[in-house]
């Protein structure tokens, strides 16, 4: 009888709600193990209490971009393509290559939303808000103190030129109209009324 009691006491420890609740925790953290982990890596920012902050560097971000092979052909592949539109037709042409040209566009500036990091995107804004020639020195010299690795800037400068947003000429930077037209296109992204909700 007296085992009994001890296999009853036993019963209660392992039935407990913290035993259970852990238990229940190990078998959810160990069947999402991989989609927990993708999700923590999409985190771009945390903010920590007490005004601390943690965020993803553009360098990690440039090391885990995988290159895109170009599939393209140098050769038309419709070669029964029309020579001679009407010039009725050629309005209707125009219209369906512009709005051809933005979703491309809107394909493309939504991957630079995701693959930019937030500092990256403030580096193109302050590049862009500048009136002054601003040469790499003069960059790596005034955001020493906010982006204090110097593979950190490095890896901002290659991602910002790498996706041609600006260009160096004579040593100096300056934002291309694309890398405006993306800043004007964030602008409105972020006040769509899609991203209220």
């Amino acid at each position: 009888m007296e085992w009994c009691k001890i296999a009853l006491e036993y019963l209660k420890v392992f039935l407990s709600t913290q035993v259970i609740a852990g238990i229940i925790a190990i078998v959810f953290f160990k069947t999402f193990k991989d989609d927990i982990k993708a999700l923590i890596l999409r985190i771009a920012k945390i903010r920590l209490p007490g005004g601390g902050e943690l965020s993803t560097p553009q360098l990690e971000k440039m090391n885990n971009e995988k290159p895109i092979e170009d599939k393209a052909l140098p050769e038309p592949q419709s070669k029964d393509l029309q020579i001679n539109i009407q010039e009725d037709k050629i309005e209707t042409v125009r219209a369906l290559y512009n709005a051809e040209r933005a979703r491309a566009y809107f394909w493309e500036y939504s991957y630079l939303n995701y693959y930019l990091v937030p500092s990256t995107q403030r580096v193109l804004d302050w590049f862009a808000a500048t009136t002054a020639p601003i040469s790499f020195s003069l960059f790596d010299t005034l955001w020493l103190p906010a982006i204090p690795d110097a593979k950190e800037r490095k890896a901002i400068f290659d991602a910002l030129e790498k996706h041609y947003l600006i260009t160096i000429v004579n040593e100096i930077i300056s934002v291309t109209p694309k890398g405006r037209e993306y800043i004007e296109w964030r602008g409105k992204v972020l006040q769509s009324p899609s991203n209220t909700f």
